[in-house]
């Protein structure tokens, strides 16, 4: 197995290989916030870096399981959005993009949602609607996808569930003010993941079953 990440120092955007019979690919830059902030650079790294990624696949006649999003339900809201919704059109025919909802568990960056929580350094909530999938689960799918070789397209990863970020955060015994948010996070992600648990696959936790 050959692993490819910026932590050692190995940039998708150099990515080569062969002889392999699989490519996840899961590198990106997430952040709604920081995509506004940052438009070009999420193109290039999310749209020419992935795209780079694509080319080596089809040229090895390589399958390629990777990272999509929930915000490509709305993909004009913001340029991270656009950004995943573009790599579902430059895929190769036998690959299969994974759209995520929000993402919690071991690993998370800092400044997301779950871990603010538990680090209790939140400055707020809104009312947005979340589904929140842990990431044993995800990896779960990812497997799922695995033992699938035939299967192509785009695949929900959700638990089918969402909850009110204000009422994960009360739930979690934190008291901060309650804001609309802003309008280019979108008010709900619900993804029922119909085509993914006709595989077999099943989320097995929710967040709202256990204290952060």
């Amino acid at each position: 197995m050959d692993c490819w990440d910026l932590k050692i120092q190995k940039n998708i955007s150099d990515f080569a290989v062969a002889h392999t019979d699989l490519i996840i690919h899961l590198a990106a830059l997430a952040g709604i916030r920081e995509s506004i902030e940052q438009p070009d650079t999420y193109w290039q790294t999310n749209v020419e870096y992935t795209k780079h990624v694509f080319d080596v696949a089809e040229q090895n006649n390589t399958r390629v399981i990777y990272a999509s999003s929930s915000a490509c339900k709305r993909w004009h809201g913001n340029p991270y959005a656009i950004s995943k919704y573009v790599n579902e059109f430059t895929a190769p025919t036998n690959s299969v993009g994974l759209r995520f909802s929000t993402v919690w568990g071991e690993g998370a960056r800092g400044d997301m949602l779950v871990p603010q929580i538990m680090n209790r350094t939140l400055k707020y909530a809104t009312t947005h609607q979340r589904d929140l999938i842990h990431v044993s689960d995800l990896i779960s799918a990812i497997q799922c996808i695995m033992d699938h070789p035939d299967e192509q397209g785009i695949f929900e990863v959700g638990t089918g569930r969402t909850v009110a970020v204000d009422q994960l955060v009360a739930f979690n015994g934190l008291d901060v003010p309650i804001t609309e948010g802003f309008d280019y996070e979108a008010q709900e992600n619900l993804l029922p993941s119909h085509r993914l648990r006709a595989l077999g696959w099943e989320p097995k936790r929710f967040i709202m079953d256990e204290k952060l």
